[in-house]
């Protein structure tokens, strides 16, 4: 009897390379190829689009039979969480420099999943060939508006109409699937206070293909398993010179000024937020740092695809594009009073008459707290609603918010900036 597959022995990857369609096991590098270490609930789907035609007549025999057909494949739809780890790889640099916050190849990647965000907001792929190029820049630091390129860093365009594809594979154990052209939609990161840092990433794709014979053996070769012939293959990955050829890049390790160092997990239970809002126009700024109960960030592109409609085919997405670009957050915290506490953060919004107050409202969410390992995420245009009171033992309030574009670069982006740091 054939062994069960199971989400234990599961692993995903994300590469620039396509091995079913016909790359070479040697093109797949830790320049180009990353692994992510998901966590249990990750899923993967393809469905069809159906059209039933029935029949009814009348008569005592009539005929009132069905026919379904598959008229096309609807994109392949995926989502997985990982921990937000800080790598502490902060600074641009030259290739192969050692200096302190720098990494081998020269460009910052301040998070293990840098790469994720990257494809998200910007129109820079990750790779090139077999170099990494990321668009972090210098402070650990990732903006949504476009941007120049700089000493390790990249440049970058965030208003797009088409993401950076990509493929995923997932090695279901024995199983190994690619989502061909994979695109990144959106990510959210959740802080709930009893919790360890999650960014749960979202996506979609153009098929869902099953990797067999030689593809499937160049996989097994760089992800590790059993190839067909049945015998074994231990992953090829080499965290300490990340140069090996057929080898994947780690998730939980990274090359900082020239020494191999475990990236860090964030305690949310340190996490705060820090609001500035001005009750009117004129008014004066006030400053609310609160701890929090809860906080959550969400970054959506509301990506659509492309799929024909012709008869007598079954017919498949050729080409995706960016919808509206929606950034938005959440914080729950307790009432508490005072004058730059949450009931007097409460009594402003909802004294506010004006219909947007972005232009002198922003948020700067901190998670994991102001000393490092953090990742914050700054919102410099931000539309706050009215919060809801919550009332139970202890008297919460929660909130949500929208970024917007600053007027300084209105039209180019601009809703957020990300910095992270590792301890």
């Amino acid at each position: 009897m054939a062994s069960l597959n199971l989400q234990r022995n599961s692993e995903v990857f994300f590469s620039s390379v396509d091995l079913n369609g016909g790359a070479a096991v040697t093109a797949m590098t830790p320049q180009n190829t990353w692994k992510l270490e998901v966590l249990a609930g990750f899923a993967v789907s393809s469905s069809a689009a159906t059209q039933d035609i029935t029949n009814l007549e009348s008569g005592t025999t009539p005929d009132r039979s069905q026919q379904r057909f598959n008229t096309a494949i609807n994109p392949v739809e995926w989502n997985l969480q990982v921990y937000l780890r800080p790598t502490g790889v902060v600074t641009g640099a030259t290739a192969l420099g050692t200096g302190a916050g720098t990494n081998a190849s020269g460009n910052a990647k301040p998070v293990a999943d840098w790469f994720m965000w990257q494809s998200m907001v910007s129109n820079t792929k990750p790779t090139s060939g077999t170099a990494d190029q990321s668009v972090w820049s210098t402070g650990g630091k990732l903006v949504t508006t476009n941007v120049a390129a700089g000493t390790g860093s990249h440049s970058s365009r965030t208003n797009f109409s088409t993401a950076s594809e990509n493929h995923l594979y997932f090695k279901l154990d024995n199983v190994i699937y690619q989502v061909q052209a994979a695109t990144v939609n959106g990510a959210t990161v959740d802080a709930g206070i009893e919790e360890i840092a999650t960014t749960t990433w979202s996506g979609m794709g153009t098929i869902l293909t099953e990797l067999t014979g030689t593809p499937r053996d160049n996989a097994v070769a760089v992800f590790g398993g059993i190839l067909n012939s049945g015998s074994s293959v231990n992953a090829n990955s080499n965290a300490t010179a990340l140069s090996v050829t057929a080898a994947y890049h780690p998730f939980n390790t990274m090359n900082v000024a020239g020494t191999v160092a475990t990236n860090s997990f964030i305690k949310n239970r340190l996490s705060s937020i820090e609001f500035h809002h001005k009750p009117t126009a004129a008014g004066t700024d006030v400053k609310y740092v609160f701890p929090v109960t809860a906080l959550s960030f969400d970054y959506n592109n509301n990506m659509t695809y492309l799929t024909p409609e012709e008869l007598g085919t079954l017919n498949t997405p050729i080409g995706q594009f960016t919808g509206t670009r929606a950034v938005t957050g959440s914080a729950t915290m307790y009432l508490r009073a005072g004058d730059t506490e949450s009931a007097q953060f409460l009594r402003n919004i909802a004294a506010d008459s004006r219909t947007a107050s972005s232009a002198t409202s922003n948020a700067n969410l901190i998670i994991g707290g102001a000393t490092a390992p953090y990742v914050a995420f700054q919102l410099d245009a931000c539309q706050f609603e009215f919060q809801v009171l919550a009332i139970e033992d202890v008297i919460s309030l929660s909130v949500n918010f929208v970024a917007q574009e600053p007027a300084a670069t209105k039209g180019d982006g601009g809703e957020v900036k990300i910095f992270a740091a590792k301890s």
